[in-house]
Parts: structure tokens; C-alpha cells; sequence
């Protein structure tokens, strides 16, 4: 029988062609905290708390050419962060500026969601679940 593993989650890992509009985003518009900044092998870097989770922005290193923003590829299409109140959290991301992708609707029984999309095309699922 083969060995159990046991993960926890370590970092959600973003590559931005602009750094201080993309920590902007998440700080000022999502309400993520900043850690630190740092450097990441000659590359500015930012290190984000968001919902428990490690947030890790990487800015563009020179001559880096990376998928044109918006284009769908195979892979992580999005993150997903639960929500107590889907349209209060939707209304004040609205009131910050934040884009909101798709507006909040029943996804299943129980369960609604809503889509916010940030710099380079980040797209992040909110997520309410109702007892």
C-alpha cells in the first residue's frame, strides 16, 4: 500500500509585467496585506497574506517574454477565496475599483460565486456557501 502523503498549501505564485500595480491591485483593491518586499533572483518581488494564504508577485525580468495577458491556456485558470457575504464583498471590491468579471449568481444549491479579474489577467472566484 503506498504512503500517505500530507500537503499544506504553500503559495499562489504571480508573474506581472507591472509589480507595483499588481500589489496596488491586490492590497489596496482586494485587501490582501503586504508582507515584504524582497528580490527574487535580480527581480523585484512581493510577498502577500491573502485569506490565509501566501501570495507571491514577481515582476517581469528583463527580456522575459511571457503569453499575451488574456489568453486562455491550459493550466490555473483561477483561485477561489470563500466569502461570508457575496454581494457586500462584490459591492465594496466595486467601490475600490475593482473589475468584477461576473456578477454573482446561484452556481448550485447553496452555493454562489462570482468572478473579480485583476492585473495580467488574474482571475480569483469568490465563493459563498449557504447552510
Amino acid at each position: 500500500m503506498a504512503e500517505q502523503l500530507d500537503y499544506d498549501f504553500n503559495h499562489i505564485h504571480v508573474f506581472c509585467s507591472d509589480l507595483g500595480a499588481t500589489e496596488r491591485w491586490f492590497v489596496d483593491g482586494i485587501g490582501a496585506q503586504l508582507v515584504e518586499r524582497r528580490d527574487s533572483r535580480g527581480t523585484p518581488a512581493s510577498v502577500l497574506r491573502l485569506g490565509g494564504a501566501q501570495v507571491l508577485l514577481r515582476g517581469a525580468r528583463e527580456g522575459e517574454d511571457l503569453a499575451p495577458a488574456g489568453q486562455r491556456h491550459f493550466g490555473t485558470d483561477h483561485f477561489g477565496l470563500s466569502v461570508n457575504n457575496l454581494d457586500g464583498t462584490v459591492e465594496e471590491l466595486r467601490s475600490r475599483g475593482v473589475f468584477i468579471e461576473v456578477e454573482p449568481w446561484e452556481f448550485r444549491p447553496g452555493v454562489r460565486i462570482a468572478y473579480v479579474r485583476g492585473p495580467d489577467d488574474v482571475r480569483i472566484e469568490l465563493v459563498e456557501t449557504r447552510q
